[in-house]
């Protein structure tokens, strides 16, 4: 377990009937990282489950008295925030489809295991439950924000009654706490947005760049600056519905998706609209995302709205994420050169895109001095892979590496100093 997770040790339980496998299971995860709870059969995995709080239980699929199915379905109900991994053999298939349904597993391991894959495997499992745990927190600061700025803005108007100099100085005091609270909004924002990328198939800085390159076409545009941050605040946190999608659909290419697949992925939009709509000052940007994917001809999703009744951030957007998806291959499955995602881009005008916004877009580039340039973001550790190609990595304020092609070295190198130090900086050009 890497030194993203809490300072406290994870209490893993393991079940099975089988004293070999729970000695076999205890030794593998024999590390200060994990606390290793064990159980013969499921009656003694509830009782242990009653005793301690748990974060992950890997339990044995056959059992006597009470299979793994039975018990992680008791165990999903009593403990919902538990993480659940299933044993299985390559002969209870039928059996595990029950326990996926039952218990709502996260997911499921043949035995006999390798080692490896399962400790990546549990790894990953805590990871994603404590990102799970950080967006609830996330979330509620976000709303004790909201409260305090309401809060502000009624106490407003018990002082318009003051005489003017007491107003003035009262307007000035509440003018910074306000201007103090929407920067750490803002800054809230972009944390939740780079831990939204540290979900596994998401990828890593597009947000910024889309966030910061859509609000600079905008105001190329001559959009007002409220809307400007409605766009902002939209593609910092454009692919947050991508969370609930599976790992095997973020990874393949738009062309490559069944109907089926392209329906539900495009309906992310949806799915963030969902999830932020309830935020006051997220409203007008949750709209932005919600119509992400409509089409300037009126053939998208999800209202099949078409022109100027696209909202113009949407339609903005939607420019700024598919340049960005052609040049790492996301559109068509193949790496687009800069040249190339331009032409993209003016061929779809007028049926996937608005033609004005795309031209605007393209005098940027060209205004820029960036249009023959690929696009630089900063991406999270954890989606650091051997082939990409490092602009500038600097650690602790140092510069490492500068415009390398990354080797498995070099990759486990950074990986190395990151565990010794968080102040990373990581660089990468599209």
């Amino acid at each position: 377990m890497n030194d993203t997770t809490s300072a406290a040790p994870a209490n893993l339980l393991f079940v099975d009937d089988e004293p070999n496998i729970l000695k076999s299971l205890k030794r593998l995860f024999r590390s200060s990282d994990y606390n290793v709870l064990l159980a013969e059969n499921g009656e003694q995995g509830l009782q242990v489950l009653s005793e301690n709080a748990v974060d992950l239980i890997i339990s044995d699929m056959r059992m006597p008295q009470m299979d793994g199915a039975e018990f992680l379905s008791q165990a999903a109900e009593r403990w919902p925030d538990t993480v659940r991994i299933l044993l299985t053999g390559y002969a209870d298939i039928e059996s595990t489809v029950t326990a996926v349904n039952k218990g709502r597993i996260y997911s499921y391991c043949s035995k006999p295991w390798e080692d490896n894959e399962l400790k990546i495997l549990v790894n990953n499992a805590l990871e994603q439950k404590r990102l799970r745990e950080e967006r609830r927190q996330l979330f509620a600061i976000i709303n004790q924000q909201n409260e305090e700025l309401k809060l502000l803005n009624d106490q407003l108007e018990n002082k318009v009654q003051l005489r003017t100099e007491q107003l003035k100085l009262s307007l000035q005091r509440i003018d910074n706490a306000h201007n103090v609270l929407k920067k750490q909004f803002t800054n809230t924002i972009k944390t939740f947005a780079r831990i939204i990328e540290m979900r596994p198939g998401i990828k890593s800085g597009h947000s910024k760049y889309i966030a910061e390159n859509a609000k600079a076409l905008a105001q190329h545009m001559n959009v007002d600056n409220e809307a400007q941050k409605d766009i902002l605040y939209a593609g910092l946190l454009l692919q947050i519905g991508k969370i609930s999608l599976p790992d095997n659909l973020l990874r393949q290419p738009l062309n490559e998706m069944t109907t089926a697949g392209k329906r539900r992925y495009l309906n992310h939009g949806q799915e963030g609209w969902g999830l932020l709509n309830g935020i006051d000052q997220l409203q007008n940007a949750a709209e932005l995302i919600l119509y992400q994917h409509e089409y300037f001809d009126g053939t998208g999703e999800p209202s099949g709205w078409a022109g100027d009744k696209i909202p113009l951030g949407s339609r903005i957007l939607a420019v700024i994420r598919d340049y960005i998806c052609c040049l790492d291959g996301f559109i068509t499955g193949k790496v687009m050169s800069i040249e190339q995602a331009h032409q993209y881009l003016l061929k779809k005008s007028n049926s996937l895109y608005d033609p004005e916004v795309v031209e605007h877009f393209l005098q940027m580039l060209t205004e820029s001095k960036s249009e023959d340039e690929r696009p630089i973001i900063e991406i999270s550790w954890t989606q650091l892979q051997p082939g990409m190609e490092a602009a500038e990595i600097i650690h602790n304020g140092i510069l490492y590496l500068k415009d390398q092609i990354l080797t498995n070295s070099q990759v486990d190198k950074v990986l190395e100093m990151r565990r010794h130090s968080k102040d990373l900086v990581l660089k990468v050009r599209i």
